[in-house]
């Protein structure tokens, strides 16, 4: 394909200088080693897990708990864990080779799994498959962002939009239904088969975002067939006698956001030794967006979220409880909603507003209330054979009611009204013996069903889901195998009304299906890894694939399923090498994905005049397609303060049914940029300063004619950061001001449902300030003999 070129010819620019960079490298780093032991008796602790935050550096421990890392001068940031000790976490001064001992205290809390932070290897519930970390300072610059927004840094990713406050993760070109979202452990259950209905979730909860990307259908269920994004809050506090605080504040100037979290956490102490809490909140607020040429009209969110955790662990056992509860109000573009079929071609063909807005606050109809709560406990109990068992029940309730314009509807009751309950459970034993093998069994079951009010557009049901799975791995010396196998069963009940008959048809169906994945991992060296996955997954219809009939106002459609669909069957290929020095880190994935009977929203390319005005009508269908693509992402340090990174996807997708191209696939995307690090300038520690481009090609890969208008034109944005830390009052605050599209661009987005209607955000400016600070503490054990 002709758009190969500009990838290639980027690769080539950053790849000329490597082998005079290696020469450079590696020359300036010291050398940090020493010892870890237990605190109190003095043993060496084997395989304890040292790294150093906010980079890929890390290692495990030898048999005799001996380290070494070889690391830059300055301000290291020391993360030090092993299974039944309160990890160590501090910043320590490298001046020239260093030998530092260091001293675990033994916890009478939790054996929690470990995540191992840095090259030693995140652990992974399929250890064959690509995973990616979103944390540290990465994470820190998409606070403010919504869920969606932030998982675009990822090679691989990215969004299906529906105007500029709404957007879900696209991950190798599949979302929806096909993207498994977990919230702190637990399956987000939600109305996430609308294109409008965003991830309910408060992103500065996240500690961790952990992207599958591939199918991970073994461990999840049938919702993971295009890979999984796991919100994980940081692991609660265990040095007890301690309580810790931080507050976050982000404003925007394009839509004069204003965001703001507080976090407060602790351990307590004495007879209450082994408990621990956290509670949070966020407010957020945000009015009209602006494009580089006009305000986008009733554009505005409002949303306010909390959370809290309790727990208490023991040495062999322990309980965890969590909520959240996400509360949001979305506004919805004014101009989407149009009277006539000539006033929407007239809108489609000009594709701006036709109406000139000011900035407000103020939300207008239409607009949607979203509402989700969840609630878990979570129980385990670790045996004397180096196995545990989790066992954890959650339950969720999500209501989303969407208002149309008063124009359009005479009542001021919502034009819809949904609202489902969730119950699940989850258990799932972990194993291991000395000669290799380790693995885990579990068990998982649901029950979810569906109330509706006003408009019809998708029935009441209830839906009963079960699953039971095995994975299994060995591993010997370089070379990890792992074999894993599922089966799933739902049974389905709607109650859908036949406008024809004026009736409600209550319909029962079963699904039932096999997942497996078969993959291995061989280490050459300590550098170079390959890993091949192979994974056959099936996944179900949705509610809405099968019985959706009705205006969906939101994004300006008129949908309808298919009640006839079959179940979606893929089998997908992967093939990961991974390279990592000092000076160089290189990531290439390929995949190949074969979906049979894929499920998708077709444009009919015609127009529905409903009472509410004229709408897109689209229908669901089925086709035999595949997707073939290519994730490449490297850094190169050719000095130690200087980072250079690029990140490019490219995906090509065919339907076989009518021999042609697949529509609403991702175009290929390229993300290039470097970062400065300045380290410390009179006040300011820490200065770091960095900008990127992200280069989005047009979509040329579509069927002629097969939309309501041709896939936008390609653009070019301009990013820019600097970052620093102040010490304020003996606390530390951490600032960062960033430029998104520096240059005021005019663009659109193919994978924005709204592209028919308005331009994407022109330049925004952003200030994000992070202060963490304790408030209670006590005093720490030594970290050096």
């Amino acid at each position: 394909m002709s758009n190969k070129y500009p990838l290639l010819i980027i690769i080539l620019s950053f790849l000329t200088g490597f082998s005079n960079a290696q020469t450079k490298i590696g020359k300036s780093q010291l050398h940090l080693s020493g010892k870890i032991y237990d605190a109190l008796s003095h043993t060496s602790l084997p395989a304890a897990s040292v790294s150093v935050k906010g980079t890929t550096t890390g290692v495990l421990s030898d048999k005799n708990g001996r380290y070494e890392l070889n690391i830059n001068p300055g301000s290291v940031h020391i993360y030090c864990e092993y299974i039944g000790y309160t990890s160590l976490d501090t910043v320590v001064l490298i001046t020239g080779d260093t030998q530092l001992n260091l001293y675990l205290k033994p916890a009478s809390q939790s054996l929690n799994q470990v995540n191992i932070k840095g090259a030693a290897a995140v652990q992974k519930e399929i250890a064959t498959q690509n995973l990616t970390v979103l944390q540290g300072s990465d994470l820190d610059r998409t606070r403010g962002l919504s869920l969606g927004d932030a998982l675009k840094s990822i090679t691989g990713v990215t969004t299906f939009q529906t105007g500029p406050s709404i957007a879900k993760p696209v991950i190798h070109g599949l979302t929806g239904t096909r993207v498994l979202i977990l919230n702190n452990g637990v399956t987000l259950q939600a109305q996430q088969w609308g294109q409008e209905h965003a991830p309910e979730i408060d992103p500065f909860i996240a500690n961790q975002i952990e992207v599958i990307k591939g199918a991970a259908g073994i461990r999840y269920g049938a919702d993971a067939i295009a890979g999984v994004v796991s919100v994980n809050p940081k692991l609660l506090p265990t040095d007890t006698g301690t309580m810790d605080a931080e507050v976050n504040a982000v404003g925007m100037t394009n839509s004069r956001l204003g965001a703001f979290s507080a976090m407060l956490e602790g351990a307590l102490g004495k007879n209450l030794a082994g408990w621990s809490y956290r509670i949070q909140g966020t407010y957020k607020r945000a009015g009209n967006t602006s494009t580089p040429d006009y305000i986008l009209g009733n554009t505005g969110l409002s949303e306010n979220d909390f959370s809290a955790a309790l727990q208490y662990h023991h040495k062999n056992y322990g309980v965890d409880a969590y909520y959240s509860d996400f509360d949001t109000k979305l506004g919805i573009e004014y101009d989407t909603e149009v009277g006539s079929i000539s006033d929407l071609e007239m809108r489609i063909a000009e594709g701006g507003p036709v109406t000139t807005y000011s900035f407000s606050y103020f939300i207008d109809r239409p607009y949607q209330l979203v509402n989700h709560a969840t609630a878990k406990v979570r129980g385990f109990y670790n045996f004397g054979d180096s196995s545990k068992v989790d066992i954890q029940y959650a339950y969720q309730q999500n209501t989303r009611k969407e208002y149309e314009e008063l124009s359009f509807s005479p009542s001021l009751d919502p034009a819809l009204y949904l609202q489902i309950h969730t119950s699940t459970i989850d258990v799932n034993w972990e194993h291991k013996d000395g000669s290799g093998f380790s693995g885990s069994e579990g068990l998982s079951g649901m029950n979810q069903g569906n109330i509706r009010m006003y408009e019809y557009l998708i029935p009441n049901y209830v839906d009963y889901d079960g699953g039971a799975y095995a994975i299994e791995r060995y591993k010997h010396n370089k070379l990890l195998l792992e074999a894993g196998v599922r089966y799933d069963y739902r049974w389905l009940r709607a109650f859908a009304f036949d406008a024809t008959a004026a009736k409600i048809d209550v319909t029962t169906t079963h699904y039932s299906g096999n997942s497996a994945t078969l993959g291995a991992t061989y280490n050459f060296t300590d550098d170079l890894k390959l890993t091949g996955n192979y994974s056959a997954a099936f996944r179900p219809p949705s509610i809405n694939e099968l019985y959706i009939d009705g205006v969906h106002q939101s994004i300006g459609e008129f949908e309808v399923g298919d009640p006839n669909l079959k179940t979606e069957r893929a089998n997908d290929f992967s093939l990961n090498l991974n390279y990592a020095t000092s000076w160089l880190a290189v990531d290439v994935e390929g995949y190949y994905n074969r979906i049979n009977n894929f499920i998708f929203e077709e444009p009919t390319g015609t127009y529905y005049h409903a009472p509410s005005g004229a709408l897109l009508e689209f229908n669901y269908t089925q086709a035999n397609v595949y997707f073939r693509g290519v994730d490449l992402g490297f850094t190169i340090k050719p000095l130690d303060s200087l980072e250079i990174n690029s990140k490019s996807s490219l995906i090509y997708a065919w339907n076989e049914t009518i021999n042609n191209y697949l529509i609403y696939t991702p175009p290929m995307r390229l993300q290039n940029g470097f970062t400065y690090h300045l380290g410390k300038i009179g006040v300011f520690r820490n200065v770091s300063v960095g900008a990127e481009n992200v280069y989005v090609a047009r979509q040329t890969d579509v069927p002629a004619g097969y939309d309501f208008e041709p896939p936008p034109g390609a653009y070019s944005l301009f990013n820019a950061h600097i970052g620093f830390k102040l010490i304020i009052n003996k606390t530390p605050a951490d600032f960062d001001i960033a430029a998104n599209n520096l240059t005021n661009v005019a663009y659109k987005d193919y994978l924005d449902r709204f592209r028919y209607f308005a331009d994407e955000p022109g330049r925004n400016i952003i200030f994000r300030l992070r202060v963490p600070f304790k408030i209670l503490t006590k005093n720490k054990e030594s970290i050096n003999n």
